[in-house]
């Protein structure tokens, strides 16, 4: 299969096969899986992905793991092509979601500390209450 490359305003809820939809003002992508299971694979850019066009095909970098859908599928897409790579193990498939998700975690904290500031000073007033109300 042969992946082309689209700019899109916002990603459709129905994908075609063998395109790579890219919104470069929110940096999102998405497209179906490459092994033609019909799995959704959206991608954060430039989170955890890099894509771009060259002639109209899609390159998209680093490669794409779908560790949540049965296939389990791996692999990099170049100039439009797929290159195929060995799945995840479970272990490693669960290390990399967990990594992502500390990831994104930590730049949410980055991103607002005077609210985990104040969300934190409530949990300490909601704790310190919880044992006023135990004596």
């Amino acid at each position: 299969m042969i992946f082309s490359y689209l700019a899109v305003d916002r990603i459709p809820k129905e994908l075609r096969p063998g395109v790579v939809y890219h919104n470069p003002d929110f940096e999102l992508g998405a497209l179906l899986c490459a092994c033609g299971c019909g799995h959704r694979v959206d991608l954060l850019v430039p989170d955890s992905h890099q894509i771009h066009s060259s002639n109209g095909l899609a390159t998209v970098r680093p490669s794409i793991a779908v560790c949540d859908a049965p296939c389990k599928s791996h692999y990099v897409i170049s100039a439009g092509q797929v290159e195929w790579l060995p799945a995840f193990s479970a272990a490693h498939a669960k290390a990399v979601m967990h990594d992502q998700i500390a990831r994104h975690a930590s730049r949410d904290e980055e991103g607002r500390p005077w609210l985990n500031r104040l969300w934190k000073a409530l949990i300490g007033l909601l704790d310190q209450l919880k044992g006023f109300f135990r004596l």
